[in-house]
């Protein structure tokens, strides 16, 4: 065989190979397409949740809750592992971006330095030296025109050269955003992470309890809902005589104290009321085990309850525009009754997985319940939380 028909059929290999791997576009749509279908799992997965949630309390019941929370927790760390793929992904598409927009304003610039050179030759002349040498008046003109091609090139070049410096600033603004993004992804990875593992071992002792007969653990749950009632009218009586001086009047606005908005119970849910005899004077949002609460507005700590082993622990804050907020089933608090605290400061941490520290009894899983009271009755916070 000739050495010309061995590189042509190499050549051939080659080009077959390339054209059966898949291209860049390619395995980020097709990434897209995975963490999408991921989302639609958890969706569902939420919405099968939500059902078992309705049903009556029962030691049963509370088996299921989990198993189904511990599902929805895996689905959920699978799809922040593709989004952190899809963001990597993203990234070296917009690197590769700024490469050509900086070889084209590179080019731009040559072309630019070229044309003033050009333009400053030209006038090293002078419009009389060119009227006076010029051999004729086709020849005269034609110098006039070279004149104002050269203007006109020299603008345009400009122009173009400041358009792709605004298209590189842009794409260098993605680019950080995209970086604050994957650290985001990643610390809610890193929570769900030890928000499952808390979950998965949660359910062993929900398992020990189905050692009690159900009239026990109906007892127990009895029991719960009497605790919860005392801490609900505790708050209630702490807040209307808390006497607070109100600085900021007509504010009336919070910031969401997480970075979640899966309301898993609203503001006078009925269903709660049925699954547990309560009122719900709050909203709960679903959150992983231990995610950092944000102060919504400047205030000051009203009361820190830690409930201990089996207790319910909670925060009070009286906010500066007249507002009070509380925070239930906290796992863990960082700071103190009596503290001045200002807006997106870290007050605790969300909690609410059963057998937990600080979640109480009466409580199916990970999420943080929050009140928001004005002029000494619970409003729906929905009203006042603002991004």
């Amino acid at each position: 065989m000739s050495r010309r028909r061995v590189i042509s059929l190499i050549l051939a290999v080659i080009m077959v190979a390339v054209a059966a791997l898949p291209t860049y576009a390619d395995v980020l749509e097709d990434k897209q397409l995975e963490l999408k279908a991921l989302q639609q799992k958890i969706e569902e997965q939420e919405a099968a949740l939500s059902k078992v949630r309705k049903q009556r309390l029962t030691l049963d019941t509370q088996v299921k809750i989990i198993d189904q929370q511990v599902e929805a927790a895996k689905l959920t760390l699978q799809a922040l592992e593709s989004e952190i793929e899809v963001i990597g992904l993203e990234k070296s598409r917009t690197n590769r971006e700024l490469v050509d927009l900086e070889e084209q304003a590179l080019s731009q610039k040559l072309i630019l330095q070229k044309a003033i050179r050009a333009a400053y030759l030209a006038r090293r002349e002078g419009l009389l030296e060119i009227l006076l040498t010029s051999s004729s008046m086709a020849d005269l003109m034609t110098r006039i025109e070279y004149l104002d091609r050269v203007q006109n090139h020299i603008s345009v070049g400009i122009k173009t050269l400041t358009e792709l410096k605004r298209n590189l600033a842009d794409k260098k603004g993605v680019l950080e955003d995209k970086d604050k993004h994957l650290e985001q992804v990643r610390q809610s990875k890193e929570i769900e992470q030890q928000s499952l593992q808390i979950q998965v071992d949660t359910k062993s002792g929900i398992i020990k309890d189905l050692q009690l007969s159900e009239s026990e653990y109906q007892k127990r749950l009895a029991e719960s809902k009497a605790q919860q009632q005392a801490v609900a009218n505790e708050v209630a009586a702490i807040i209307r005589g808390s006497g607070k001086k109100i600085l900021n009047p007509g504010d009336l606005k919070l910031r969401w104290p997480i970075p979640y908005r899966k309301i898993t119970a609203t503001f006078h849910d009925p269903d709660y009321a049925k699954t547990f005899g309560l009122a719900h004077n709050a909203i709960d949002i679903a959150a992983p085990q231990g995610t950092p609460i944000k102060n919504p507005y400047n205030g000051t700590v009203a009361k820190v309850v830690d409930g201990g082993a089996k207790g319910l622990s909670y925060i009070i804050i009286n906010h500066d525009n007249g507002l009070s907020t509380v925070y239930l089933h906290l796992s863990g608090f960082a700071v103190s009754t009596g503290a001045y605290v200002i807006e997106g400061q870290t007050i605790g941490y969300t909690g609410g997985t059963p057998g937990t520290p600080g979640a109480g009894w009466l409580t199916t899983g990970p999420h943080l319940h929050l009140e928001v009271w004005f002029n000494g009755q619970p409003t729906n916070p929905l009203a006042y939380l603002v991004d």
